[in-house]
């Protein structure tokens, strides 16, 4: 392993600024492409928009008709914030064995980490079967735009297995929960602020929808996931102390655990909606889906998955049990479309993504680069299983 190499690269991929909106993500895409290719990796670009491209990175196995293995990260990150950094969000400082800035952790560390296996493979003359595809994708931080099109443009051709390079503190997850994000809008009547009742209050009309959804029951229970969460993330409204607002707006994140739950909370925001228009004079909302995705989950966990928990036990020392996270990913638009293992495993701590002073230890990365060599080891040996098993059924 060439840890320099990585962390280099690591760094120059901080540098490029690809917060989202509006990603820009190209930049990247290239610095990326064109830094890959002179380690004879093959490399191709995508565009999805404009500034806005997705990246394919080929490592070939001698036999093609094998299953691929496929690496996926996202090369967007979330906005710097307002709260003040102590270092640069686009500076990659070093300090302590730490990289900061910006997309360190989430999730521009896991991309370097995926590339470094790919480069020790291709240096080391591996004798790899199959292929192993880097996808990586613009846009997961706010609409998976980049998966979406990524699986019409056909970059992922019947995987054997998909690995997701998300932050997870070196834990192996096999779920995730899903995400459903709604904008809901009310609408009044202005008015003097001295004189209430000549006018209809927007936000008096957002309060009353906000008190009925923090009393629904959308408490579902899975068990890897355990229980939805729901926040009021954004809320805009009115435009000065002495006038009656006339509009109101709210984002709410919901994240839910099971899909029927996306469903649900859609048909009761509805309901509700509807039924205080009938029980308030002038109401007036409506509410549109902005990001709608479904839980993560494997459905059988093959004896890939649970050769990966032993082998993490032992390199780390963590737990058996099957674990799911938080977050969402693109492998919950992966899922509608293949039926393979999809799996997250990443360095970096799932605190520290979308904070001022992100960062990364640069040792994770190391044992994340181990992992991932490990897991194209037992992948490789389990389709050679699978293949032997076949031959002898015949």
């Amino acid at each position: 392993m060439n840890s320099n190499r990585m962390v280099s690269l690591l760094q120059d991929m901080v540098k490029i600024n690809t917060v989202n909106p509006p990603g820009d993500e190209q930049k990247l895409a290239e610095l990326l492409c064109n830094t890959i290719s002179t380690y004879g990796l093959e490399c191709k670009l995508y565009q999805v928009e404009k500034d806005r491209t997705n990246i394919v990175v080929i490592l070939r196995g001698r036999n093609p008709t094998q299953k691929k293995i496929y690496f996926n990260g996202h090369l967007d990150t979330v906005p710097i914030g307002e709260q003040p950094w102590t270092t640069d969000p686009f500076g990659a400082e070093i300090r302590d064995g730490r990289i900061y800035g910006r997309g360190t952790t989430d999730m521009k560390g896991g991309i370097a980490a995926f590339l470094e296996t790919m480069i020790i493979l291709k240096e080391s003359n591996y004798n790899l079967e199959q292929d192993i595809v880097f996808v990586g994708t613009v846009g997961e931080e706010v609409d998976c735009l980049g998966a979406q099109a990524a699986v019409k443009q056909g970059l992922i051709e019947d995987p054997g297995a998909i690995i997701i390079a998300e932050p997870s503190g070196l834990d192996l997850y096999v779920a995730h929960k899903g995400a459903l994000w709604i904008e809901i809008k009310t609408y009044g009547k202005t008015a003097h602020g001295s004189m209430p009742s000549e006018g209809i209050n927007a936000i008096d009309s957002m309060i009353s929808i906000l008190t009925k959804i923090k009393q629904l029951k959308l408490n579902d229970i899975d068990e890897l996931l355990g229980t939805m969460t729901q926040s009021i993330n954004i809320i805009n409204g009115g435009v000065a102390t002495n006038v009656i607002p006339d509009s109101c707006s709210v984002n709410l994140d919901f994240r839910t655990v099971t899909a029927k739950q996306n469903h649900s909370i859609m048909n009761k925001i509805d309901s509700v909606l509807k039924n205080l228009s009938k029980e308030q004079l002038g109401f007036k909302a409506d509410y549109t889906i902005l990001h709608n995705i479904e839980p993560l989950k494997n459905k059988n966990e093959s004896d890939f998955i649970e050769k990966l928990k032993e082998v993490n036990q032992e390199m780390y020392g963590k737990g058996m049990e099957s674990k799911g996270a938080n977050y969402y990913t693109d492998g919950s638009i992966f899922r509608k479309h293949f039926d393979c293992p999809i799996l997250i495993f990443g360095a970096g701590d799932t605190a520290l993504a979308h904070q001022p002073d992100e960062s990364i230890s640069i040792h994770d990365l190391e044992k994340s680069v181990k992992f991932y060599l490990k897991a194209v080891d037992l992948y490789q040996e389990s389709q050679i299983i699978k293949e032997m098993g076949m031959q002898i059924n015949e």
